[in-house]
Parts: C-alpha cells; structure tokens; sequence
C-alpha cells in the first residue's frame, strides 16, 4: 500500500483503470472461460466496488465545489 503513495496521479489514474479493466475481463470475457462461476462472480463484485468508491469520491467533490 505504501507504493501507492509513491506513484503521480496519472501513474494512479492508469493503475485504476488497468484493474477495473482486469476485473470486468474476468468477470465477463471468453477468454477467461476457464475460471468458474465463484470467482467470475467475485471479480464482478469487486469492480462494482472499486466503482463505488470512484463514484463517491467524485460526488464528493462534486458536493465540495457546488457549496462554493
């Protein structure tokens, strides 16, 4: 976790967008035909999740800048 504090915030933009990438591939793709239905489902969770935080964190911000 502590590299995380060492990455740019395009490093950590594109690290986000790699793993929400990866997480819908196995959730939905053909090509990860061979991982059962448990973990296909678990990787779809997981990235509704990593979006759920995206999303709160930017209707935050959205509700910081419209109280200015």
């Amino acid at each position: 976790m502590e590299k995380l504090d060492t990455l740019d915030r395009e490093q950590l933009i594109q690290v986000i967008k790699w793993t929400l990438n990866d997480l819908n591939n196995a959730a939905n793709s053909e090509n990860y035909a061979t991982l059962d239905e448990k973990v296909k489902s678990w990787c779809a969770m997981l990235e509704e999740a990593v979006l759920h935080q995206i999303n709160k964190a930017h209707n935050n911000n959205t509700k910081w800048y419209e109280e200015e």
